[in-house]
């Protein structure tokens, strides 16, 4: 009866131990906005035959945390530009401009109040030469100037 009683209790933390390992494996898929990637994926076929590339990504610390209600500009090379804010969870989408803009020139910038630019990470998708473009901000505090 002890035996029996040692096997139920190897069985519980081994299907707890199970348990976290799957928590685990998906939290990068939740920590990034889950559906976030499936509205966007299911946007790209529907594009309009005129609209360009489009453009999305995340506003983060250099912790890795991020940083809500972002302002995110994309800025053509002929100086055209489009503001968006990010959301709660700092992620942000921005439409393509038209097929005659090269989507690779296009720069993304991203601000906050109390906050500076430190650095840009900008992923294409391959195999895919009209799909978005991941463009991921860093943040950090700004000494000189404070959040109001």
């Amino acid at each position: 009866m002890m035996r029996m009683r040692s096997s139920f209790q190897d069985l519980g933390v081994l299907g707890g131990c199970v348990f976290a390992a799957s928590l685990i494996v998906s939290a990068p898929a939740l920590a990034n906005g889950g559906d976030f990637f499936e509205e966007l994926s299911a946007s790209w076929g529907q594009n309009n035959s005129d609209d360009g590339v489009p453009y999305f990504g995340f506003v983060r610390d250099s912790k890795g945390k991020m940083i809500p209600n972002a302002s995110i500009m994309a800025t053509t090379p002929s100086g055209s530009s489009f503001v968006v804010q990010g959301d709660h969870m700092g992620r942000y989408r921005i439409p393509g401009f038209s097929k005659s803009v090269d989507a690779k020139r296009v720069q993304i910038t991203c601000s906050k109040s109390g906050y500076k630019l430190v650095a840009r990470d900008r992923r294409l998708l391959r195999g895919a030469p009209n799909g978005p473009i991941e463009t991921n901000c860093i943040l950090a505090p700004d000494v000189n100037k404070p959040a109001a």
